[in-house]
């Protein structure tokens, strides 16, 4: 009941709680609506600012575009004015090279003459040359008869007509001679033309060399001034480019919307919009905290609210526990009567059972000694239960405790007693049971033993309608009326078959 009286008082002082946080939660609210309405008229002022920011920034954009434009114009018509003074350049300086095509013509014009002349030169001095080895050749042979005949003396025979020379011998010598001189002369003047032609193709090939220079010289003209054409029309396709550039970006220029921009004002609203901004975090802040407070105190609420009703279930369960423990103590006092009763009821029992057991012991043993000594083939003819229903197994008229033999004389021992209990129960109900499951009863035993077992279980068959044996040895099968196999298939499920 005291404890009763604590929660009591801890609900009164709860509920006073209770209410002073929800008086504190209305005056968080009044504040969370106040700055609310800061915060609005704030984020309108902000956005209000950042518009006015666009439009300025646009503006701006506006500006340093034309500007960029202008400025970019500027540089191309600056470009262009170099470009005209480069291309007048150029186009005075190929002023030069005017005519080189008709020099070149006349180089080579000149150059096929003096080839031409060159070649008739050469055919005379190889055939003047020719006519001074035709007269070398003459004279050697003249001049041979010469000093052959002045070798042979006037009283020699002439070579030819075999006749003595005699008075022909002065005339044959001056006759040679004046071959001799005659050949002489005209080899002086032919070697004077020979010497003549080879001046003439000195000169020739001095002009030769003058006019492959010259051509050499045009031709290099040429190819600078090709070069300087392919310069003008580099020049002239840039001034053309830039022209329509120039014209492209008037045209953007012409499109633009002509903007006052003023950088200053633009800064100065930058500023303000940073302020604005500042304020209206600062007033999301205070707007969280508030919210948060509020929260908190829902939180605090919420959690008495639940101490409150925590303690309510208390009381509840207090009030409950002593109903309960009232009516404990009243079915303990019941139960405390009943108790007498039980206990009177054991005592009687007690000497009920030990009557019993002393009559249904004596006959138990009998039925498994017969069954033991048929399952044994007669080595063991006598097993009973001691007071506390130990087995006793007798050998050689001596009785022993089952745990002296093998582990599969146990085993049967087992089962004598299992069927001895089941027999005798039959009997006791005054008919025959309809069936007895025995599990692995097989395991421990050797073949003459198990077809002793069939044998026994044959015996039965009176008293019980079906006897079914469960075992996973394969030659039982054949001591039996009727198997049931049960085989596992590929898909992990089960098959019967009965044989």
């Amino acid at each position: 009941m005291e404890k009763i009286e604590e929660r009591k008082e801890k609900i009164k002082k709860l509920l006073n709680a209770i209410d002073s946080s929800k008086k504190k939660g209305e005056i968080l609210e009044k504040e969370l609506n106040a700055v609310l309405s800061s915060k609005r008229r704030a984020q309108r002022d902000y956005e209000n600012i950042q518009s006015e920011l666009k439009d300025l920034r646009l503006k701006k954009e506006i500006f340093e575009k034309r500007k960029r434009l202008e400025e970019e114009l500027r540089k191309i018509r600056e470009s262009i004015r170099q470009r005209e003074e480069e291309l007048k350049k150029k186009r005075t300086e190929r002023s030069r090279y005017k005519g080189i095509d008709e020099q070149l013509k006349d180089v080579e014009s000149k150059m096929k003459d003096v080839d031409s002349k060159l070649s008739e030169v050469i055919k005379k001095i190889q055939k003047t040359e020719t006519q001074i080895e035709n007269i070398d050749r003459e004279m050697k042979k003249v001049e041979s008869k010469k000093n052959r005949i002045e070798s042979l003396g006037p009283s020699a025979k002439c070579p030819t007509c075999e006749r003595t020379l005699g008075e022909h011998y002065q005339r044959l010598i001056e006759k040679f001679e004046k071959e001799i001189s005659e050949n002489t002369e005209n080899r002086m003047k032919i070697e004077q033309n020979l010497e003549n032609y080879r001046e003439k193709k000195i000169e020739l090939d001095k002009l030769k060399d003058a006019l492959l220079k010259r051509e050499s010289y045009l031709r290099d003209m040429k190819i600078k001034e090709r070069e300087l054409n392919i310069a003008i029309e580099g020049i002239e396709r840039e001034i053309n480019r830039e022209k329509q550039e120039i014209e492209s970006k008037e045209k953007e220029l012409y499109s633009m919307e002509k903007v006052t921009f003023d950088r200053s004002y633009l800064e100065e609203t930058e500023k303000r919009a940073k302020l604005y901004y500042e304020r209206y975090n600062r007033l999301v802040e205070e707007f969280n905290r508030k919210q948060e407070e509020i929260h908190a105190l829902r939180e605090e609420i919420k959690e008495r609210e639940g101490d409150l009703k925590l303690v309510k279930e208390q009381i509840g369960e207090l009030e409950k526990r002593i109903q309960d423990q009232e009516e404990t103590e009243r079915k303990i006092e019941a139960e405390r009567e009943r108790l007498a009763d039980l206990n009177l009821l054991e005592d009687v029992m007690k000497s009920f059972r030990i009557d019993i057991i002393s009559r249904i012991r004596p006959t138990i043993s009998t039925y498994a000694s017969k069954l033991l000594e048929i399952l044994t083939d007669g080595k063991y003819s006598t097993l009973e239960l001691d007071e506390n229903y130990e087995i006793l197994m007798y050998d050689n008229g001596r009785a022993y405790n089952i745990n002296r033999f093998s582990g599969g004389e146990e085993d049967l021992a087992n089962l004598c007693i299992r069927l001895a209990i089941s027999e005798m129960l039959a009997d006791r109900a005054g008919g025959e049971f309809n069936f007895i499951i025995l599990d692995e009863i097989f395991g421990s035993q050797d073949a003459n033993r198990r077809r002793n077992i069939i044998s026994a279980l044959n015996l039965l068959s009176n008293r019980f309608r079906q006897i079914f044996i469960i075992t996973h040895i394969e030659d039982v099968k054949q001591f039996v009326n009727n198997a049931i196999s049960v085989y596992e298939i590929e898909d992990g499920t089960s098959k019967i078959k009965i044989e």
